[in-house]
């Protein structure tokens, strides 16, 4: 068999191209509608992983198979091709090369967004943006019409090439396959494809089943969360001299770490406390902080759920975490040290940070940064221990902005 296209059948690169890719894809399709359903795990995280080594894998075929349809152009269609069959075959192609390069994109670029990793069957994938919410929830809406689109075109690719075969009886089909294949190729396609699509239409059915539940669900956790956290301790800063009230759209309180290699953030959007600070008298500083352990924002809500979950946060238990600090100590220009404790899931541990101050006025910003091993505070217990998932190792970020 000749390795290029002729004028009238397919070489050995353009069927090797297809065939490959279109069974990968029939894989793919379900396989992404499963894992959607899964519960967060490391198992679920490693499948995810497999999706998206092979749908790189599809991307990157597509796009040789582009390269080689100009290099080795497609026999011409059959003389018995009506023209209605020839316009929409080809709109089915376009739109077939549009999803086999579109959709593996569009899952890259929201996971960069997201700041997960897009891993290669082992070899870990740059980042092509940085981290964005809005980028995500767009290319993620991408990847998911997409989805609908690949399944709708390869549904009429698949007619068309059965219609040719069974009802015209051409070789369009065995142009692509081999002659000797009578209709043993056409029925393993037939029954691939139509359990893929059975297995799509009954994931895809329970999806929307799942969708008003699910919202519900999230709200509840949501108001249960805000509800459930004490109130802050008053903030009575403002009536003493050296008294400091946070400026909340000023400041932030983050947290960075690794999952499976790729390294992510997370936001702790809610906190306050009371902070006395004098740095003429460190003596009678002092700073009580609390954080609401329910709000936590890292770019992916499913993400955000696991972390206040049962095995991580335990925000139903745990509601809020405490960092108190009575003891503060003089070093070089503007660099300070903070010795306190640091109260997680109900447990406390010894904590300095090491940070600059600097006060213009009546305003005042501090920016310090710590290194916690969350295995002391059991965080991440059972199946997440294992540092290849996610490391163990976090670095809180500090940046707060407070005025007298």
């Amino acid at each position: 068999m000749e390795l290029s296209n002729t004028e009238d059948k397919y070489g050995l690169v353009a069927k090797a191209f297809h065939w490959v890719i279109a069974v990968i894809i029939i894989g793919l399709l379900p396989m992404g509608l499963f894992m959607a359903d899964m519960e967060n795990s490391p198992l679920k995280f490693e499948i995810f992983a497999l999706h998206k080594s092979f749908g790189l894998l599809v991307f990157f075929l597509g796009l040789g198979r582009i390269v080689w349809r100009f290099v080795s152009p497609p026999p011409d269609h059959l003389e018995t091709h009506e023209h209605w069959e020839v316009t929409l075959a080809s709109a089915a192609h376009f739109w077939l090369y549009v999803c086999i390069v579109g959709m593996p994109l569009s899952g890259w670029l929201m996971s960069n967004a997201a700041e997960f990793p897009v891993p290669f069957f082992g070899l870990q994938m740059p980042h092509l943006i940085g981290k964005d919410e809005s980028l995500m929830g767009l290319f993620g809406e991408t990847h998911e019409i997409l989805a609908y689109i690949l399944l709708f075109v390869l549904g009429l690719h698949v007619a068309g090439a059965l219609k040719h075969h069974v009802i015209d009886k051409d070789e369009t089909l065995q142009r692509m396959a081999y002659k000797s294949s009578g209709m043993v190729l056409p029925a393993i396609v037939i029954l691939v494809v139509g359990a893929s699509f059975g297995a799509s239409a009954l994931l895809i059915g329970k999806d929307f089943l799942r969708v008003g539940g699910e919202e519900t669900e999230i709200a509840a956790a949501e108001t249960a969360g805000a509800v459930s956290v004490p109130a802050a301790m008053p903030d009575t800063s403002a009536l003493t001299e050296n008294g400091w009230a946070i400026v909340p759209e000023k400041s932030k309180l983050q947290f960075r770490t690794t999952m499976y290699g790729s390294e992510f953030t997370g936001d702790l959007s809610d906190f306050n406390g009371t902070i006395i600070f004098n740095p003429d008298d460190l003596a009678n500083s002092r700073v009580d902080i609390r954080i609401n352990m329910a709000k936590v924002v890292t770019g992916d809500r499913d993400r955000d759920s696991n972390i206040t979950s049962e095995a991580w946060f335990d925000s139903t238990q745990f509601p809020e975490s405490r960092y108190e600090a009575t003891q503060f100590e003089k070093a070089e220009g503007n660099h300070y040290v903070a010795i306190g404790k640091l109260t997680i899931r109900g447990k406390s541990m010894p904590v300095v940070i090491p940070f600059t101050l600097d006060i213009t006025g009546n305003e005042a910003r501090m920016k310090g940064d710590v290194t916690l091993n969350r295995l002391e505070y059991g965080i991440g217990t059972g199946e997440w221990e294992d540092a290849k998932t996610v490391g163990h190792d976090v670095e809180v970020l500090i940046n707060v902005t407070a005025i007298r």
